[in-house]
């Protein structure tokens, strides 16, 4: 007796079936794509706006430092306000002695000795008392008649220097806290600051960059508030940081510290 043919039930997906997974998977991969996306999206607007900060702070930073260091009443703006220049200041200190009208020319002053001695480029320092404008600072012509005036040589005598200026001269006026200050002799020294574009430089070298300028209408990025009664000069910065539509402004005020 013949015994029957056994068939193999069929295995394998139906075309509903396929249809469905491929649904499915195309949700999921939708989904974790756009999940992905929101996040590369979210790191790179945090890293884009934690580098502006960083970038701000640096400058800033570095402006404070050197603003508290220039030589009072030094500060002037060039390039239609986009170029903030100053002196920095070597050393000060108190004179006990110099040449001032109606007193005769000498090329002699005394001051009181400081701590750091002056070095072997103190011939390229200068003398400065009273600076009162920039013209003080940067006078068109020079005269002995100034208030600014080279050094020639130095000599310790008990707690004074014996300073030996270059020629006999006579200062324009005293200074009413008799502060005498010294700077390099060499212009190329000035401090100068520029934000030319969206880039600042600190004489030449790169400082900052992707700062854009406050307006319409044009806000200089640097304004020197003068001196009053009641407070030293002050130097106003504005600042747009902006990158990958992030932005952040800063609008700090920098006291000067010396005064004349």
């Amino acid at each position: 007796m013949m015994k029957p043919l056994m068939r193999k039930n069929a295995s394998g997906f139906t075309l509903i079936e396929l249809i469905t997974v491929i649904i499915i998977l195309g949700v999921l991969a939708t989904a974790i794509s756009t999940f992905i996306k929101f996040g590369t999206q979210i790191y790179t607007e945090t890293t884009a706006r934690d580098q502006l900060v960083s970038s701000a702070r640096f400058a800033i930073e570095r402006l404070n430092r050197d603003i508290r260091n220039a030589l009072p009443n030094s500060l002037r703006l060039t390039d239609s306000g986009e170029c903030l220049e100053f002196t920095p200041i070597i050393e000060s200190t108190i004179y006990t002695e110099i040449p001032v009208a109606p007193e005769s020319y000498t090329n002699e002053i005394r001051v009181i000795r400081f701590d750091e001695p002056f070095d072997s480029n103190s011939s390229n320092w200068n003398a400065i008392v009273y600076p009162l404008t920039p013209n003080d600072v940067y006078p068109a012509s020079s005269s002995n008649d100034d208030k600014i005036h080279g050094i020639d040589s130095i000599n310790e005598v008990g707690n004074e220097w014996v300073i030996t200026l270059d020629e006999s001269v006579r200062f324009a006026e005293d200074s009413p806290t008799q502060r005498i200050y010294f700077i390099n002799a060499n212009r190329s020294e000035t401090v100068r600051y520029c934000l030319f574009g969206e880039t600042l430089t600190r004489n030449g070298t790169l400082m900052a960059e992707d700062i854009h300028n406050l307006g319409p209408p044009f806000v200089p990025p640097f304004e020197v508030l003068a001196a009053t009664l009641q407070r030293n000069a002050m130097v106003q910065i504005r600042f747009l940081f902006e990158k990958n539509n992030e932005e952040v402004t800063f609008n700090n005020e920098i006291q000067v510290l010396n005064v004349p």
